[in-house]
């Protein structure tokens, strides 16, 4: 039987288990040390809600973050990173490009990849497509046009040359 870690009298029946970086801690606390960090989990009514451990617990992923993300700010609306961990929302349009790099990260982990790959909205006025953009875009379509004539597709060929003039004049 495991003892509270924080007053070291009563049984531990709440055992937390954080893996964040691949470092891996372990809390053991007493249904009264929990509900003192606001990790009262409502066994004692047998009410038991999911949203209130995971809600609870993203003070603890503070911690986890190197301190380099903790100061990082938003130049616009002034939201910190670490606020926008807990949150999960971004303040500002802003926000976007000065979190580039971490969300493009975040993005990775959450989907496999950081860049849309599914079907692409059809109706209304087309996307505009930043310049870098644009030219990793283009770079695909000759790709594939190489390879549409290497296996003689010429309709594809076709398609993908029409996707190309229309790119090319959106930009040049």
């Amino acid at each position: 039987m495991k003892l509270c870690e924080d007053c070291h009298k009563a049984a531990a029946a709440v055992f937390l288990k954080l893996a964040v970086n691949n470092k891996v801690t372990e809390t053991h606390l007493c249904p009264a040390c929990a509900a003192k960090k606001g990790m009262g989990l409502g066994l004692e009514t047998g009410a038991f809600n999911i949203s209130d451990i995971v809600g609870n617990m993203s003070g603890y992923f503070k911690d986890f973050l190197p301190p380099e993300r903790r100061t990082l700010r938003c130049r616009a609306c002034g939201l910190k990173y670490s606020e926008f961990k807990e949150s999960g929302r971004l303040g500002c349009p802003e926000c976007y490009a000065g979190f580039e790099s971490q969300l493009t990260e975040l993005m990775t982990r959450i989907h496999g990849s950081a860049r849309h790959s599914g079907r692409a909205y059809s109706g209304g006025a087309e996307l505009k497509l930043s310049k870098a953009e644009s030219g990793r875009r283009l770079e695909e379509l000759r790709a594939e046009l190489k390879a549409a004539v290497a296996r003689e597709d010429f309709e594809d060929a076709a398609r993908l040359r029409d996707a190309m003039k229309s790119l090319e004049g959106g930009h040049g």
